[in-house]
């Protein structure tokens, strides 16, 4: 969740701590659990829900639900998606969190509510 301008490289996992280390070689520990599933939520979700094309969907509901509602379901699925032997995708889906900007997805979706009433009428559609 630091060091925002670097590209997360590598994670690794101690005890209960996951370690990422980025492209400058430095390193950031957290505690996976629902202090870091905080954080996620705050920092990725609060401003940008998921939305309808994400790839990691339910992962993002499941931080939501653990950080709002201390869901323990929620909590048992990320402490068990984080860890070791899901390393790759742990790594992808950090990756994805980071650089994800749903600004020209959402003009894909949403349409202006001017738009909707404003047709032509030979484009509008029967009664």
């Amino acid at each position: 969740m630091d060091n925002i301008n670097n590209t997360p490289v590598d994670v690794s996992f101690i005890d209960n701590d996951m370690i990422i280390t980025y492209d400058n070689e430095l390193t950031e520990t957290l505690v996976v659990g629902k202090e870091t599933y905080d954080k996620m939520y705050k920092e990725w979700l609060k401003e940008q829900p998921p939305f309808i094309s994400d790839v990691y969907k339910q992962m993002m509901n499941n931080i939501i639900l653990t950080s709002i509602h201390n869901n323990q379901k929620c909590v048992t699925e990320l402490n068990s998606f984080f860890r070791v032997e899901n390393k790759d995708e742990v790594i992808n889906f950090i990756k994805y969190m980071r650089s994800r900007d749903l600004t020209q997805e959402k003009l894909k979706w949403n349409k202006p509510f001017g738009d909707l009433y404003n047709k032509p009428v030979d484009q509008q559609t029967p009664l």
